[in-house]
């Protein structure tokens, strides 16, 4: 009787086991590509999509069993993928995902970065944007939001903000690992030709200022 109950725990509990180690890697493979594909988009002058991109955007995360740094890829992925097919992003579901992200890992910025990009309420965005910088005050990603924003909004921004952002984006566009990420920002800012004059009075050439 007794082996009869440990079985009775035993196999329900190997078979949990192996489900999950099922859906852990398969959530590895599947961000393993999907960091493949965001790598060249974010280098690329003119990325062009492959056929499987679609499929591999299809692929909707099983928020369970995922990562906060795989829920937010894929969201950049999809992103990445609207852009190119010239269709309009799904704000609504990628808000959600990276809801999701945040309650996952609540202390990681680059969340925060990416829902302050998405929301539609300016309120709302400064409040991830502090967030961002209060949890990754020197992370890349948080700055270059800072900078985009400060530049962005230029007249309405106090001078020690416009001091701090034009420090940072000097910077910043000396390091050229974080060269891809600067381009992709100043490429679509509405910032782009204050950044841009900025960079040209220090003798900084940046692809996307031409």
């Amino acid at each position: 009787m007794k082996i009869n109950w440990l079985s009775a725990i035993l196999i329900p509990f190997s078979l949990f086991l192996f489900y999950s180690g099922y859906l852990s890697l398969h959530n590895a493979l599947t961000t393993n590509a999907i960091e493949s594909r965001l790598e060249y988009f974010s280098t690329q002058s003119h990325p062009i999509l492959r056929p499987n991109d679609a499929k591999l955007g299809e692929l909707n995360p099983n928020v369970s069993t995922s990562l906060a740094h795989g829920l937010n890829s894929f969201v950049l992925f999809n992103q990445w993928l609207s852009y190119l097919n010239g269709d309009e992003a799904y704000s609504s579901e990628s808000i959600a995902l990276l809801t999701s992200s945040a309650h996952i890992r609540p202390t990681w910025s680059n969340t925060y970065v990416e829902l302050a990009k998405l929301s539609s309420n300016s309120a709302l965005a400064h409040e991830y944007q502090q967030f961002a910088l209060k949890f990754g005050p020197y992370m890349p990603t948080s700055q270059l939001l800072m900078i985009d924003q400060t530049f962005t909004n230029w007249p309405t921004s106090d001078v020690k903000h416009q001091v701090e952002a034009s420090k940072n984006l000097v910077t910043i566009a000396r390091i050229w690992r974080h060269r891809p990420a600067l381009n992709t920002m100043i490429t679509y800012s509405e910032g782009k030709s204050r950044m841009c004059n900025l960079l040209a009075f220090n003798n900084l050439k940046v692809q996307a200022c031409g």
